[in-house]
């Protein structure tokens, strides 16, 4: 008997354990409360990254090599919970994921916490956003929906007429959804007005391949704002014909008059921790290191971020959010002894939670940007001494 009091006795134990899992489990897929993003710059003191370079015009340098802070998935700041799905995500599983879990998958497909004109004015100057048709609305999605692409493009819009000297690059990522392709999408961008703007407003210039387009053809010598437009070919459901077999993404362009061409190279590391990251990036150097030809007339894109994996599954267990995540390690790799070599090969550094002030982070990168790019500016100013 006694031993029998004793079995039930742990039984009994062994339950309340796998209760206390079970609920922590749930607390985890289903709460959403709380990104815990941290403090976030709002002193819009970066409004003339570019423009405040002294010298900037008389060196004319190319878009290419100048250094940016880049917004990953710019998008999601304005996604709100119980988002519906969205076209790239609409599968059997990723629906029943969204109904299950749909608290932590708020958490990680929310990437920012500003929205478009106040991540610019905190010195974003590269927005990466993710796109598709949902029910005949083009709208921003990263898994789920966050919301029209209208009030971001306005917001880019507004931004630009009064910032002259300024540019911005504009990447989307647009999925095919609804039997719209890219064009329709690109076609939709182009209609959206802000004040009697639209973006073709801001690319006045003539068409010229993405390595000779320099600083003055795009904000004409420095007097205007001025945009340039990537957008790839994705297909639905995510896949990308142009991933090259180092993993990297050779990203395409659609401007009226301009051509097809590889325009971009960034590369996932999958790595959620910051010794992870940092050796993605370091291993990514190297190789445009030793074949910079193959990258010199594109952008060169620094991909900070972290993604969940199980290649670092304490790091994936302990983080909450990805904005949370990347408040801790955005300062982390900022403060990397070998960041300023890898700016030299990497100069757009894109991110999660770009306006995050923790760890001096939004502050920090920006004066790394000013410095690289006033380096730049003295490098060509000398050359055509």
């Amino acid at each position: 008997m006694g031993y029998s009091k004793k079995k039930k006795k742990r039984l009994r134990s062994a339950m309340a354990v796998a209760l206390c899992f079970v609920v922590l489990v749930l607390i985890v897929l289903t709460q959403s409360r709380g990104l815990y993003a941290g403090e976030i710059n709002e002193d819009k003191a970066y409004t003339s990254v570019m423009s405040g370079v002294e010298g900037i015009a008389a060196a004319d340098p190319r878009v290419v090599d100048m250094a940016m802070l880049a917004s990953h998935n710019a998008n999601t700041y304005a996604l709100e919970e119980y988002a519906g799905m969205s076209g790239e995500a609409d599968t059997r599983a990723a629906r029943a994921l969204y109904r299950s879990a749909w608290g932590i998958l708020y958490r990680y497909t929310k990437n920012q916490v500003s929205d478009i004109y106040d991540q610019l004015c905190q010195g974003v100057r590269f927005l990466a956003f993710r796109c598709s048709y949902h029910d005949g609305v083009l709208c921003g999605t990263h898994t789920v929906v966050d919301g029209p692409m209208r009030p971001y493009i306005q917001d880019v819009i507004r931004f630009l007429q009064n910032a002259a000297g300024e540019l911005v690059v504009l990447d989307f990522c647009f999925r095919e959804s609804e039997g719209c392709c890219v064009a329709d999408a690109a076609s939709a961008l182009f209609e959206i007005e802000y004040n009697g703007s639209t973006l073709r407003d801001f690319i006045p210039y003539e068409s010229v391949p993405l390595g000779k387009l320099t600083y003055n053809r795009v904000t004409d010598g420095g007097t205007r704002g001025g945009a340039v437009i990537l957008m790839d070919m994705t297909a639905l459901h995510g896949v990308d014909k142009s991933v090259t077999k180092a993993g990297e993404y050779a990203k395409k362009v659609y401007i009226p008059g301009w051509g097809k061409e590889r325009m971009l190279t960034n590369q996932w590391y999958n790595r959620m921790s910051v010794s992870g990251i940092a050796e993605g990036i370091a291993a990514q150097c190297e190789r445009m290191q030793k074949n910079f030809a193959k990258y010199q007339n594109g952008f060169r894109v620094m991909q900070m971020q972290a993604s969940p994996t199980l290649s670092d599954p304490l790091e994936t267990a302990g983080a909450w959010s990805l904005v949370c995540n990347a408040r801790k390690h955005n300062p982390e790799v900022l403060a990397n002894p070998d960041f300023d070599r890898w700016m030299q090969y990497m100069p757009v550094v894109l991110c999660d939670s770009v306006t995050s002030s923790s760890g001096g982070f939004n502050q920090n990168v920006n004066q790394k940007i000013t410095s690289y790019n006033r380096e730049l500016v003295k490098r060509l100013l000398a050359e055509t001494a």
